[in-house]
């Protein structure tokens, strides 16, 4: 199963995001709101993938995700971003962010995300893991 860790101020706004992530059936999400709650639950059952919301009110977005990759280099992070796709691609740069999504992102950018992360070998290496435990 793949895991996702939602980490937002505003659940909502990924709402369809999340349904249309968790209809294939081999998706586990978990929504927190707090940087600190996210991080302390990478450190107990780290995620496949991480997404984070534009704004965090405990914290930077960006910190947040240095902070993952220091916990655990081979979590897949996703961010809400409204920037340019080049503004966004040079604030990220090295920081392992794998894709950015639109503000309200839907049923179209979760079947991109899907596909990326097949294609990049980490959702069958995942379920491959999963299915051997």
């Amino acid at each position: 199963m793949l895991k996702i860790l939602m980490v937002c101020d505003d659940s909502e706004s990924l709402s369809l995001f999340a349904d249309e992530l968790s209809r294939p059936g081999h998706v586990s999400i978990t929504c927190v709101h707090s940087p600190q709650v996210a991080l302390t639950r990478i450190s107990q059952d780290a995620p496949h993938v991480v997404v984070t919301g534009e704004h965090l009110s405990y914290g930077e977005v960006l910190p947040f995700i240095k902070n993952v990759v220091k916990r655990d280099p081979f979590i897949n992070c996703a961010m809400v971003s409204g920037l340019s796709e080049k503004d966004f691609y040079e604030m990220t740069e090295g920081l392992g962010v794998f894709m950015q999504l639109p503000l309200h992102p839907g049923a179209e950018e979760a079947g991109r995300m899907l596909h990326i992360l097949k294609s990049i070998g980490s959702l069958s290496l995942k379920e491959e893991k999963e299915q051997q435990k």
